[in-house]
């Protein structure tokens, strides 16, 4: 079927994922990709017990080469999410190919970054990871909820660029 969702959470799982977003999109299953995710032997079972019902993969970004096409072009749905925009620019420049849609939610305030709105603060590699895969022709969506307005890259960066002045 397909990538019905791509997404970058920092919390990558939780409440908002299995309650709000898999009613607003057909999902099966959810491929998670970071390797700092999958090699944390306890986030992968909070994951996996906040994925319930769901089919669950968590790959590094080197699986993801061979797991997200396989995703993609099984009979189920899924949603692909990380909780970084590093881990999304490197698929893109590895060729992986989970649509044109990256969806971002909340990435919230960390040292160095930058708040841009609720829920939202990006560094200058999460900027640049957002402007190259503007540049690949991914269109970014900044939507915390399935009901809220999307943010565009265009207006996110704008706010970042102002802030940098």
């Amino acid at each position: 079927m397909t990538i019905t969702l791509a997404r970058i959470d920092d919390r990558v799982i939780h409440g908002q994922t299995t309650t709000r977003w898999t009613k607003a999109r057909s999902v099966q299953g959810i491929l998670v990709v970071g390797d700092d995710i999958a090699k944390d032997d306890l986030r992968k079972k909070v994951l996996k017990a906040a994925a319930g019902n769901l089919k669950l993969g968590i790959y590094t970004t080197e699986q993801a080469i061979e797991s997200v096409p396989k995703g993609r072009d099984s009979a189920k749905d899924f949603f692909l999410i990380s909780n970084s925009p590093q881990t999304f620019a490197e698929l893109v420049r590895l060729g992986v190919d989970f649509g044109k849609l990256l969806n971002v939610g909340p990435m919230n305030t960390r040292e160095g970054a930058k708040v841009l709105g609720r829920t939202v603060a990006i560094d200058e590699k999460d900027y640049e990871a957002f402007d190259y895969m503007d540049q690949q022709g991914i269109e970014i969506k900044f939507q915390l909820l399935p009901d809220d307005e999307p943010k565009s890259w265009k207006v996110m960066k704008a706010k970042y660029d102002s802030l940098m002045s």
